[in-house]
């Protein structure tokens, strides 16, 4: 169980988190968040998911196998997502906000109607507004749509910044300097390295158990089997290097709506891959410790890729798509990874740097574990909020 949530003292500043569904790596954030003295925390959540939900991109129903509500307040709204029920969700979230009167409100993005409105609302009802989203200059946007950020982004009194390309996202769209306050994007780094402490040992019969020799190099792929993820390209990219005599396999873990054509490309292209199907987040060491390197191939869909976080806490050295938003801070070329550009050709040659020097890329594994530890870290993201706190509302 969670440690109870501490007294609050006289001077501790009332926060409101507003978002959308618990999420699971944003849980152990809140959590440590409620243990800060001069913090009171409510989180107030839009909607909670059902299996059926939870589950859309990767082809099944389930439920997060962590506690995504305990250990810090929350309460659900539980209006559904669309147009019809904007206006009831609004009320309702006018009503909330009243009763709570937080001194500061943290909004996670705009990625709903709901979200957007709550920006205006909130400097309506006098409450000052830090922006904590994933959006980067990676993507190339209309005018109307760049616009409609300014817009927003006018309401925003203070923004916590994940990562480089978010940070010139906000340079470019007028945000004044002085309200930018660096955090990180993170993942619950004290979890994964318990399961690396843990399950470590059992890497070679693990490989084994799928069928990996000693001298194949394993990349894997973690995520959900959906386009704009381009998981077709490294199942091409490892079929070139085959065709070399290299020897390369793949783990893929995850499922979705391309999983069978995936599985018909790797039979055609004579690659073998192990489909490791879904893995809840306490079987995640399964995707990770078996693997020498992971790969992120996704378009700029991808805003970050926490899973690069995730693998690089596994000790594996990355290579990730340049249109990946966390590639500016995570990827540094020949010391914790690769970045590529274009297609499978492009991933194949950054695939064999890694694969012909398996030394090296093991010590950027190292190298890459240590980045994301120091500097990527929920401490240094509840840092930078809570000087965002203190800058607009002293």
């Amino acid at each position: 169980m969670p440690p109870p949530v501490p007294a609050m003292t006289a001077s501790a500043k009332k926060l409101c988190i507003l978002t959308t569904h618990p999420i699971q790596y944003m849980a152990p954030w809140f959590r440590l968040l409620a243990q800060e003295p001069g913090v009171e925390l409510q989180v107030i959540f839009l909607r909670e998911l059902k299996p059926e939900q939870q589950g859309v991109g990767f082809g099944q129903s389930f439920q997060w196998d962590v506690p995504l509500r305990e250990g810090y307040k929350s309460s659900v709204l539980s209006v559904s997502e669309g147009w019809r029920d904007l206006l009831r969700l609004i009320w309702q979230l006018g009503r909330s906000l009243r009763s709570l009167a937080p001194d500061v409100v943290l909004v996670t993005g705009w990625n709903e109607a709901g979200l957007a409105l709550a920006y205006p609302l909130c400097r309506l009802l006098g409450l000052p507004v830090v922006l904590r989203g994933e959006s980067n200059a990676l993507r190339k946007r209309g005018l109307a749509k760049r616009l409609f950020h300014r817009m927003l982004l006018s309401f925003v009194s203070a923004v916590v910044v994940i990562g480089k390309a978010n940070r010139q996202f906000y340079l470019d769209n007028q945000v004044p300097a002085q309200k930018l306050f660096a955090g990180a994007y993170f993942v619950e780094s004290s979890r994964m390295l318990a399961m690396v402490g843990e399950h470590a040992s059992q890497r070679d019969g693990l490989r084994s158990e799928l069928g990996l020799g000693p001298q194949d190099f394993v990349f894997c792929f973690v995520g959900k089997h959906v386009p704009f993820k381009r998981p077709h390209l490294l199942i091409e990219a490892a079929a070139l290097l085959r065709q070399k005599g290299l020897q390369v396999k793949l783990l893929f873990a995850g499922s979705g709506e391309l999983t069978a054509e995936l599985q018909h490309l790797a039979g055609r292209l004579g690659v073998p891959v192990h489909f490791a199907g879904f893995l809840n987040q306490t079987e995640m060491w399964r995707a990770y410790i078996p693997a020498d390197a992971f790969v992120l191939p996704s378009t700029n869909g991808e805003t970050w890729g926490l899973v690069t976080n995730e693998a690089m806490l596994f000790g594996l050295p990355v290579i990730v798509s340049d249109q990946v938003g966390c590639w500016p801070d995570l990827v540094i070329d020949g010391e914790t990874g690769y970045r590529f550009s274009g297609g499978a050709e492009g991933l194949a040659a950054v695939m064999e740097r890694l694969l012909l020097d398996p030394a090296q890329a093991r010590h950027m594994g190292e190298t890459g574990r240590k980045l994301v530890e120091q500097s990527y870290s929920m401490s240094i993201a509840t840092k930078g909020l809570l000087q965002a706190i203190s800058a607009v509302s002293p």
